[in-house]
């Protein structure tokens, strides 16, 4: 199935069994982000990415330009481990890795979660490429793509039993959206997918499409 098809499965089944107050609050929330403009207002392509240090799984500070082999890098902004779409949207992309190296690409993915869960996340996920913490979220608020949870959606985790408190190792309540940056060498940023809608996220193989047109006009 392609990433669409697993997306349209898993948010159908959550449709069906979740209260529809529960459903509103959600929906709401992502209504919220999209009056707030954080699409428009966060880096936009031509931007250069903050130099901001990130953590790998073994506590070790990473910067991104020290790590980046590729002419291209994709950065994937996700949610948590805790998240079935965000899983789905990783898997995904470690399926296509070597299709994406076939064009000078490669990818990282970036949450808030603490590299323990970062850790669990990559293992049973079968990842091969790197899934770096972001602490605090600073590198991702440089980025203009975080939000912070109102009450209601914060009750409904809560209810789910998501402590952020333990799962980000602070009390900000705060969330990326799910966004695709794309840089380049320089550190610029080349191409944005940006999605206030968690449920929903871009096709890695159109992204594959896109990436190969670039690089034959390089």
């Amino acid at each position: 199935m392609t990433l669409q098809e697993q997306l349209k499965v898993v948010r159908d089944a959550t449709m069906e069994r979740m209260p529809q107050a529960v459903i509103e609050t959600f929906t709401n929330s992502i209504q919220t982000i999209q009056n707030d403009k954080l699409k428009q207002n966060a880096l936009q392509i031509g931007d250069t990415i903050p130099n901001i240090s990130l953590i790998d799984y073994y506590g070790t500070n990473v910067k991104i330009q020290e790590i980046q082999q590729t002419e291209f890098l994709i950065l994937n902004f996700y949610r948590g481990g805790w998240c079935p779409y965000c899983n789905m949207e990783l898997r995904e992309f470690e399926r296509l890795r070597s299709d994406f190296k076939k064009v000078n690409t490669d990818v990282i993915a970036i949450s808030a979660e603490l590299p323990k869960l970062a850790a669990q996340t990559s293992q049973k996920n079968t990842i091969s490429y790197p899934i770096l913490t972001d602490i605090h979220a600073e590198f991702m608020k440089a980025m203009g793509i975080v939000f912070q949870l109102d009450d209601a959606s914060k009750r409904e985790f809560d209810n789910f039993g998501m402590d952020f408190s333990k799962i980000h190792g602070n009390h900000n309540n705060e969330l990326p959206v799910p966004a695709i940056y794309v840089i380049d060498r320089n550190q610029k940023i080349v191409f944005i997918h940006f999605e206030e809608d968690y449920m929903t996220r871009m096709e890695p193989t159109k992204l594959l499409e896109i990436l190969t047109t670039k690089n034959n006009t390089l």
